[in-house]
């Protein structure tokens, strides 16, 4: 994108100076000015309409909160915050996750395979969604902690959005009063890699009769 701009700038200064040139043969030396100014001008426009035509579509997508109101990953409607991970990206944009279980998915899943993101160029998604950080809500309290910091749990009799039925905690012991069976972020990505391994995608569907009534993930 920015060689095109580079092209279409090289382009209209190119003509500005033609322009420029003719004038100046042009009896009078206001004529040159006036061809100046109009082409400067003319080259600011441009260059501006140019480069905020050059904006990709996921890039647009980004700087209007769309993965913000949707699961970066799944494209699904944003319902329950209560489980919804935080996704910092290196370009400084942040994006949600509608379930807990996505963060593990997005962990194993390079960015051009995530359901919302298949619709934009490849060459768009790699250079834009480049994951910093993660952050994921303790569920008691809702206080975001780390990913790799919190500690999980498993509950099948309690569902989640995308049938997960993982649930985070800022602290080990917090999180043993739900399950006694304890998860590090480690263990529990290594869980998913194991669905993975079987059934070609990380998606456990935990919950006790499937997904969670609300959501469902494509191929």
């Amino acid at each position: 994108m920015r060689q095109a701009l580079w092209l279409v700038v090289g382009l209209v200064v190119g003509l500005a100076v033609g322009a420029l040139l003719g004038g100046a043969a042009t009896p009078g030396g206001g004529a040159a000015a006036t061809v100046t100014h109009t082409a400067t001008t003319t080259v600011r426009e441009v260059v501006t309409q140019t480069a905020a035509s050059l904006v990709s579509a996921l890039e647009e997508a980004l700087r209007n909160g769309t993965y913000w109101d949707r699961c970066v990953l799944c494209g699904m409607v944003i319902n329950d915050t209560k489980y919804t991970a935080l996704v910092v990206l290196k370009g400084g944009y942040a994006v949600r996750t509608d379930d807990i279980g996505c963060i593990f998915r997005m962990a194993l899943l390079p960015p051009e395979k995530w359901n919302a993101l298949q619709r934009y160029q490849a060459e768009d998604v790699k250079r834009l969604i480049q994951v910093e950080k993660v952050f994921v809500p303790d569920f008691h309290t809702g206080e975001y902690v780390e990913a790799q910091r919190a500690f999980y749990v498993i509950r099948q009799d309690m569902k989640t959005p995308m049938g997960d039925c993982v649930f985070p905690f800022k602290d080990r012991e917090t999180a043993a009063k739900m399950n006694a069976t304890v998860y590090t972020y480690d263990q529990m990505l290594q869980l998913y890699r194991e669905v993975m391994q079987k059934t070609g995608m990380p998606r456990p569907n935990w919950c006790r009769g499937g997904m969670g009534g609300m959501h469902s993930h494509g191929g």
